[in-house]
């Protein structure tokens, strides 16, 4: 079997990181995957070396096609068996013309059950399989020599790690902080976040704080904006002790994974992707429509579908338990459990589920070859 893999997996952007690790399991199972490179920005990122020699392999002989890309990109080519994978962050886009598109594929991969379930409810009828997302596990240690962040010594650290946008709902985060811990005690949030610069981001932090109203000054948060390097991401992901993400709709989360690998627990949104794999605390959502996605295409995420808002009462009580758990053997615990949890997404773990899948598959096809017969 010879897999033809196409994403975004230059561009430097967190989908393009979900593609780079795609292309490596599906390459530590031993499975000849050829990646060839489509873009979205106009600039190119780095990426890893084995990619690049990945890269250097002709697509002749591929008997299968992975169209990592927007569904409305996507194309039926005979020659192939052909996948779609794609993530989903509403109830359902039936607004768009991605359900069309989507059943032109032999059968569709999505990251976690949520994602599922949309597209379900938006009306593709192709087979859908879950395929949860992956990482080099070995990547992530606490103590391999990149930069550290000196505010973040000897406090207990909560860490957000996602791009500047309405999905992403830092506004909830910001206020459950706030409302939570006062200026005096020894806790910290560190905010790593893109598409928009420094001044932008701590404007729109100071009005919310503003809109508080329960004291004169609030603690500044520790806001990285833009890209660091591998080493130094790590490093300063480790230098934190829960991770929250409030969002209301992710396909999957690949930081809060990251966060798991350094044994960092992790709060999240309930009834959202992160539910599939999140070792820490759900907290309860409830159901409102999409509005403000103006960051993404005209004719998804609209107010006729709908996402999670996180009960901010509820985050608020979440941090405060994680804040207390500090330094204890609970804590000691949760950490080790993230840790073990986030072992089972390893690149070679994931690999050999879909090595078992496509050995399935074929073994499926020849039994009914040989039925015909």
């Amino acid at each position: 079997m010879k897999i033809l893999y196409i994403g975004n997996y230059r561009d430097g952007t967190g989908w393009a990181n979900a593609c780079i690790n795609n292309i490596l399991a599906l390459d530590s199972a031993d499975i000849d995957v050829v990646p060839r490179a489509i873009t979205f920005e106009t600039q190119q990122q780095d990426y890893p070396d084995r990619i690049k020699e990945l890269e250097s392999a002709t697509t002749h002989g591929c008997d299968v096609c992975i169209q990592h890309t927007l569904p409305h990109l996507y194309s039926y080519d005979s020659n192939y068996k052909n996948i779609g994978f794609v993530a989903t962050e509403s109830s359902n886009f039936k607004d768009s013309s991605w359900q069309y598109y989507m059943n032109l594929m032999d059968e569709i991969w999505v990251p976690s059950n949520a994602s599922k379930a949309s597209c379900e409810n938006s009306g593709v009828k192709v087979p859908i399989h879950v395929v949860p997302h992956s990482l080099d596990i070995s990547k992530y240690k606490k103590n391999n020599g990149g930069n550290q962040i000196q505010q973040l010594l000897s406090t207990f650290n909560f860490a957000f790690v996602g791009e500047f946008i309405e999905r992403k709902n830092i506004k909830a985060l910001i206020q459950a902080f706030h409302i939570e811990f006062g200026t005096h005690e020894p806790v910290n949030l560190l905010i790593k976040t893109s598409q928009a610069s420094l001044p932008t981001i701590q404007g729109y932090l100071r009005q919310i704080k503003n809109g508080i109203k329960i004291r004169q000054t609030y603690k500044e948060e520790i806001i990285i904006t833009g890209r660091l390097e591998a080493v130094d991401y790590i490093s300063v992901l480790g230098q934190c002790h829960s991770f929250v993400m409030p969002s209301r709709g992710e396909g999957f989360c690949i930081p809060a994974l990251e966060a798991m690998a350094l044994g960092i627990p992790v709060i999240h949104t309930a009834e959202t992707g992160m539910d599939d794999f999140c070792v820490g605390t759900p907290v309860a959502s409830y159901t409102q429509p999409c509005l403000g996605t103006l960051s993404t295409i005209d004719n998804l995420d609209t107010a006729r579908s709908d996402w999670r808002e996180i009960d901010i009462r509820k985050l608020c009580s979440a941090m405060r338990k994680e804040f207390q758990k500090w330094n204890s053997e609970e804590a000691e615990k949760d950490s080790q459990k993230a840790k073990s949890w986030a072992s089972q997404y390893d690149h070679a773990k994931i690999g050999k589920q879909l090595m078992e899948r496509f050995s399935s598959q074929v073994c499926t096809k020849l039994k009914g070859l040989l039925d015909d017969e």
